[in-house]
């Protein structure tokens, strides 16, 4: 199985992620990108029971790679770019920031939502992403 680390060692360049950053930027109407943490720790999901987070206060995301395809780890750092939006246009505040990331919030569900369009869009756009990348190859 080729591994986001993998792919990440194949593109010396990070062209791919440069690419991707720049759709959801564009489909998101970001201006700025906040600060982001791609970790390979097979424990992180699993103490965390998510692939990835926002920080609202370090105005930062964590995504974790271990033994995830490409198209998932793209799919889980829009999730995240999706809240790190809700956060600069004001929505996220301290008072609803712990239900923000629950199952069936408002915040959450449009996360989901936008995550799944934006993999949609981009994978129109680069097709090849998942043929090379499929799992079992």
């Amino acid at each position: 199985m080729k591994a986001f680390r993998n792919f990440i060692k194949e593109d010396k360049s990070k062209k791919h992620l440069d690419d991707f950053l720049s759709h959801v930027s564009s489909e998101l109407g970001l201006q700025n990108l906040p600060k982001i943490t791609l970790i390979n720790d097979k424990k992180y999901s699993v103490e965390n029971r998510s692939f990835g987070g926002y920080s609202p206060g370090a105005k930062s995301i964590t995504v974790n790679t271990a033994d995830r395809h490409v198209v998932d780890v793209y799919r889980t750092l829009a999730h995240e770019l999706v809240h790190y939006k809700q956060d600069i246009q004001g929505r996220l505040t301290p008072d609803n920031v712990a239900e923000a990331g629950a199952t069936g919030s408002e915040f959450e569900n449009e996360a989901n939502t936008l995550a799944g369009i934006i993999m949609r869009n981009y994978g129109r756009r680069n097709p090849k992403l998942f043929e090379s990348y499929h799992i079992g190859s």
